[in-house]
């Protein structure tokens, strides 16, 4: 055994934790399709657990009332799944006048374009062109793959509605067995770190679920004001991805931008469009998140830029979706150790004083839970 300084110390530690680093996420790009319908699991889990307390206080046994909450479930995703094929074959249907309409709003905007900047056309069409005939051959064949969903595809969504049938009927046996396993001193404040992990997913993904609910309404009924065409379909996806915070809305009217840009009677329609997202995103941002989702998360904005970055590099739009409950559950277990309350610190949006009073309101009925 030989004695190694601080500084050859710290090395010998860092290298440790970087090759840690990359054989993690080495091991969950590759296991991507294992851990994401998983993931997601917990998440509908998380968020069924209190529709499915509530039918259990009925006198309902508790398988029951579990398969009750999925038929839900499965009913209000069917209803949406049929909506979605629908309006989406008669998208497909009307992709040849739609690239037609597009190409002269192409052309159109290239004469603009001539008048004002003096930039020849002739280049500017022909590269134009391409683009927009490319992008309804790839939008084309990206909505008859959306149609004929391959068997994994099929064998992942029926899949789903037993992996959260077994989280939920299970969830006190899996409490149990982290309770088993922890050294017995440490048995308080792990039963305390899995109740607050608990109480904030629930909050937030119902809170979450609720603003994106809220948005489909709202993004529909403005759109169908403005004047888009298929504005439920388009309210409804960009409503989705508000799940994905900062940058949701953005990326979500990204969608019936271009469609009103290419296909609109008038460059007006895109301006529009931009011009209402831009109050959804002050709404989403000042009314309904603060006060729906406000107070649970609170996670560093720069952090969570970088979370979804990662999250996208990794799992696409899943791990987008997927990586704010991670961090959140990461800054609990952070902050309940005296060793990582500088990680947990720097997870942690700046407090204030109105988040500072919710977040101890948290902790006070955790701590009567706990007692009880």
């Amino acid at each position: 055994m030989y004695n190694i300084d601080k500084d050859q110390f710290f090395i010998v530690k860092s290298t440790y934790f970087l090759l840690f680093i990359i054989a993690f996420t080495f091991i969950i790009i590759i296991a991507k399709n294992f851990l994401v319908p998983i993931f997601f699991g917990l998440l509908i889990s998380s968020l069924l657990f209190p529709v499915c307390r509530l039918i259990c206080k009925l006198g309902i046994p508790k398988g029951i009332s579990i398969f009750i909450t999925i038929i839900f479930m499965i009913t209000f995703l069917s209803g949406i799944s049929f909506f979605f094929v629908d309006e989406i074959s008669k998208l497909a249907g009307d992709f040849p006048a739609l690239k037609a309409k597009a190409l002269d709003n192409v052309s159109q905007i290239s004469m603009s374009i001539e008048d004002i900047f003096g930039i020849g056309t002739a280049k500017q069409k022909i590269w134009l062109k391409d683009q927009v005939s490319n992008l309804f051959t790839s939008g084309n064949e990206m909505l008859n793959n959306l149609l004929n969903a391959t068997a994994g595809t099929v064998f992942k969504i029926f899949i789903m509605p037993v992996f959260v049938f077994y989280l939920l009927y299970y969830q006190d046996r899996f409490s149990f067995f982290i309770m088993r396993i922890v050294p017995k001193d440490e048995k308080r404040r792990t039963d305390k770190i899995l109740q607050e992990i608990s109480f904030v997913s629930q909050r937030y993904l119902g809170g979450a679920f609720i603003v994106v609910m809220i948005l489909s309404v709202l993004n529909s009924f403005g759109l169908y004001m403005i004047g888009l065409e298929y504005a439920i379909l388009f309210g409804i996806i960009s409503a989705f991805f508000n799940f994905i915070p900062y940058f949701g809305t953005w990326i979500g009217a990204f969608f019936p931008f271009m469609f009103a840009l290419l296909t609109g009677d008038t460059p007006n329609l895109a301006l529009w469009v931009l011009a209402f997202f831009a109050l959804i995103q002050f709404i989403e941002n000042n009314i309904l998140t603060p006060n729906i989702t406000g107070g649970y998360v609170r996670l560093n904005p720069f952090i969570t830029i970088l979370g979804l970055i990662a999250g996208g590099m990794v799992w696409g739009v899943a791990g987008m979706l997927l990586i704010i409950p991670f961090i959140a559950s990461l800054k609990i277990i952070f902050e309940n150790f005296e060793s990582t309350k500088a990680l947990a610190f720097l997870l942690a949006r700046p407090d204030n004083e109105p988040y500072q009073k919710r977040v101890e309101r948290i902790k006070r009925f955790l701590n009567r839970k706990s007692k009880s």
